[in-house]
């Protein structure tokens, strides 16, 4: 809804104050989102949207003080699960990701590249013919021999969700639920509703 947001993240009024069927569902759908991006055939930010962008083959991101990257669940009092580890690992590295995660960092932009959590800084005004000229490229490799090597590193991390998908739903369901995480989502949303008016 934002021109200049490529994504606000998981909608944190999802996960806060419905039903443990609802937070089921709302999970299943964004493993499902995961699964179709991270495993995509074709090449396709806080949290959610950081976790999107990772799953791309090429990041570009505007170099502006304005934007941020990363996940920062734990500053929401969550934890990021293992799939948005795996993905973070698989991008940037042990080290980096278990810093990430552990102080829910957001990245600016310099950061970013410098890390690898994007690949590409260019203006604001420049992102979009950017992201063609660098899709034009990519498309370029003959598409199965770019999708069998993609698919051969990036397998083992999607199948070790789709083994654990039901687990992976149950942990985030029971998680989610408690009275305390509630209050922690509950608080973070109150803050915002505070930054908006």
């Amino acid at each position: 809804a934002s021109p200049k947001v490529f994504s606000a993240g998981l909608d944190i009024t999802e996960m806060c104050g419905k039903s443990a069927e609802h937070y089921a569902a709302f999970w299943k759908a964004v493993q499902e989102m995961w699964l179709k991006l991270f495993g995509s055939n074709m090449g396709s930010s806080p949290a959610g949207g950081c976790l999107m962008a990772m799953c791309c083959d090429y990041r570009i991101m505007a170099d502006s003080p304005k934007y941020a990257i990363g996940l920062n669940e734990t500053q929401l009092g969550i934890v990021a699960p293992f799939w948005f580890k795996d993905t973070m690992t698989h991008t940037v590295g042990s080290r980096v990701t278990e810093q990430s995660l552990q102080l829910g960092q957001m990245y600016p932009a310099p950061a970013a590249l410098k890390f690898g959590l994007v690949d590409q800084l260019v203006p604001e005004d420049k992102v979009q013919s950017t992201a063609a000229a660098a899709m034009a490229q990519w498309l370029s490799v003959p598409d199965h021999a770019r999708q069998i090597t993609k698919s051969m590193i990036r397998k083992p991390i999607v199948d070790r969700l789709v083994k654990q998908r039901e687990a992976d739903i149950d942990n985030f369901v029971s998680f989610i639920s408690k009275e305390s995480i509630q209050k922690s989502l509950q608080a973070y949303m109150d803050r915002l509703k505070q930054k908006k008016q």
